[in-house]
């Protein structure tokens, strides 16, 4: 009975350092041609300067990191180039824009379904109580050309 308790314990403790779902969400991106982006996890977080009096204003790197499940459900193959996606703060006037650190692309065939991990990573003084919008920016093609797709808004687990 003891080691199932530590086993559960460890379970628990595993699962609440990865991803969560977003607090609040406009939820799928569906395209009209037959591809959908679902955002089903994030993480974030921010690496604040460890000097006691810094240099410089801002040095705070904000850590923005999604689970995207991508589906198509068209005939055909869908590419998704994932250095098109941008993650943009959705609230202020001068808006944050982050690309993702991933650059390959991948191939989503017919009725497959795929999920990726993007990384996003800024300096700013932007934190995780922020709104946030996922665009995917002419990151989908189908048979040479790119495909509409809705943004993603969502806030943080908290």
């Amino acid at each position: 009975m003891t080691s199932r308790l530590s086993l559960l314990g460890v379970c628990a403790l595993a699962t609440s350092c990865g991803y969560a779902s977003p607090y609040q969400s406009s939820g799928p991106a569906i395209s009209k041609a037959g591809v959908e982006i679902r955002l089903t996890g994030e993480r974030c977080y921010v690496n604040r300067s460890g000097e006691q009096f810094p240099t410089t204003v801002d040095d705070d790197r904000l850590h923005v990191e999604v689970n995207l499940q991508i589906a198509n459900t068209s005939s055909k193959p869908a590419q998704v180039a994932l250095n098109h996606f941008e993650l943009a703060e959705g609230a202020q006037a001068e808006r944050v824009v982050m690309a993702p650190s991933e650059a390959d692309v991948l191939t989503v065939s017919p009725n497959e379904t795929r999920t990726v991990a993007l990384d996003f990573e800024k300096g700013t003084s932007l934190d995780c109580r922020h709104d946030f919008s996922l665009f995917a920016k002419d990151a989908v093609i189908l048979e040479g050309r790119p495909v509409d797709v809705a943004a993603i808004d969502f806030q943080p687990a908290r």
